[in-house]
C-alpha cells in the first residue's frame, strides 16, 4: 500500500473514499478565551469574579487573560473594578450578549483567505473568495442565532457548572 502524501494541517482525509475536508474556520484563542470568561462570569453574576481564579479554572495563563479581560470592559462586555471587593462582572444582560457579535469584537480578521497577501491572479474578479465571504457572514449569523442566556441555560452546560461550583468553592 503506497504511503499516502503530507497534507497541510488544514486539510484532512476522511475515510477511504477519499473525501477531503478543509478546516478553514479556527477561532483564535483570544476569542476562545473571551467566550470562556463570559461564561464564567455569566454564571456568577451574583458576586464579583477574579481574573485569578477564572485562570484556575481554565488553567490559562493569568497575563493572556489579563489582555483579554482588558480588551472585553473596552468593548462593554464586562465591568472590572480594581481593589478590594473588586473584580469582574457582566456589563450587560447575558440575553443581550449574542454570540457571533463577541466573535467579530474579539477576531482581529474574519477574512479566510488572503487574496491580496498572495497577489492571486484571479483577482479583482474571483467567485471563490466571494462564496467564502458569504460562509464567514453565515457562520457570524449561525453564531448570533445563540445569546449568552441561552449557553448559561442549555442542560450539559449546567452540569459543568457544578464542577465550576467546586473549584471556586476551593479558591
Amino acid at each position: 500500500m503506497p504511503a499516502r502524501p503530507l497534507m497541510p494541517s488544514h486539510v484532512q482525509l476522511l475515510g477511504t473514499a477519499g473525501l477531503l475536508y478543509i478546516r478553514l474556520m479556527r477561532l483564535t484563542r483570544f476569542t476562545d478565551y473571551a467566550l470562556r470568561v463570559l461564561l464564567f462570569v455569566g454564571r456568577n453574576r451574583d458576586r464579583n469574579c477574579t481574573m485569578s481564579e477564572i485562570a484556575a479554572y481554565y488553567q490559562i495563563s493569568l497575563e493572556h487573560l489579563r489582555k483579554v479581560v482588558h480588551k472585553m470592559a473596552k468593548l462593554g462586555y464586562l465591568n472590572t473594578s480594581r481593589g478590594k471587593g473588586g473584580g469582574i462582572v457582566l456589563a450587560r444582560n447575558p440575553a443581550a450578549i449574542h454570540i457571533g457579535d463577541v466573535i467579530v469584537a474579539m477576531e482581529e480578521d474574519m477574512n479566510i483567505i488572503d487574496c491580496h497577501g498572495m497577489e492571486c491572479v484571479l483577482l479583482p474578479g474571483c467567485s471563490l473568495k466571494t462564496a467564502l465571504e458569504r460562509g464567514a457572514r453565515m457562520f457570524v449569523a449561525a453564531m448570533n442565532e445563540f445569546t449568552l442566556a441561552d449557553l448559561l441555560a442549555n442542560r450539559g452546560m449546567k452540569k459543568q457548572f457544578r464542577n465550576l461550583d467546586i473549584v471556586v468553592q476551593s479558591c
